[in-house]
């Protein structure tokens, strides 16, 4: 068994990791649904019409998100995950002295199993029925969007248990993520034989 310092030092790396990967979630969230409500619903044209591509870019991200989320919480190959680090948390008990109790870290691993279930059942269900517009897909939006605001409001918690800080896991872009729809492509219309 690790050291209390020990632990401490490898929590906060794997909890950074983990961060880091929410972060990129958040990210792609947010602009996912910026496409959807600023340039979809925007546009009568693509809001009322059925669009391969649009299709194309909901099954993508939600297959893509499901991927990551459950990555995030049901490891392979040694993969930092915040169910196991909150595992290895629990056989510290002086570290949640006054901060969490016991039963608090116990409903917290017990909701990320729940979160973890609803993904795989999300992602079962979409294996069956391949069916990718924006109301076929809502309740894996649903348990998707709780399961990365459950990871980000776990990872911010623990983070501050074990180090006494704050991680930042906001939204953050270095450039306008629809600036790319601000102006006219010019794509030459071809015609297909």
């Amino acid at each position: 068994m690790l050291s209390e310092k020990q632990f401490r030092e490898r929590a906060r790396s794997q909890l950074r990791q983990i961060g880091s990967q929410l972060r990129g979630l958040a990210n792609d969230r947010d602009i996912y649904w910026k496409l959807e409500t600023e340039i979809v619903e925007a546009n009568p044209q693509l809001r009322h019409a059925r669009s391969a591509f649009l299709d194309m870019v909901r099954g993508c991200y939600v297959d893509g998100v499901t991927a990551r989320v459950l990555r995030l919480l049901e490891p392979a190959n040694g993969d930092a995950s915040l169910p196991a680090v909150l595992a290895q948390l629990s056989e510290y008990p002086a570290l949640l002295h006054d901060k969490i109790t016991e039963h608090e870290l116990a409903e917290d691993r017990a909701a990320l199993q729940q979160a973890a279930a609803n993904a795989r059942r999300v992602a079962l269900l979409r294996a069956e029925h391949h069916e990718r517009t924006l109301s076929a897909l809502s309740s894996a939006h649903r348990e998707l969007d709780a399961a990365i605001d459950l990871m980000i409001s776990t990872v911010k918690t623990y983070y501050w248990i074990v180090n006494e800080s704050y991680i930042e896991l906001g939204v953050n872009y270095a450039a306008d993520p629809l600036a790319i729809f601000q102006f006219a492509w010019g794509v030459p219309v071809v015609a297909v034989r």
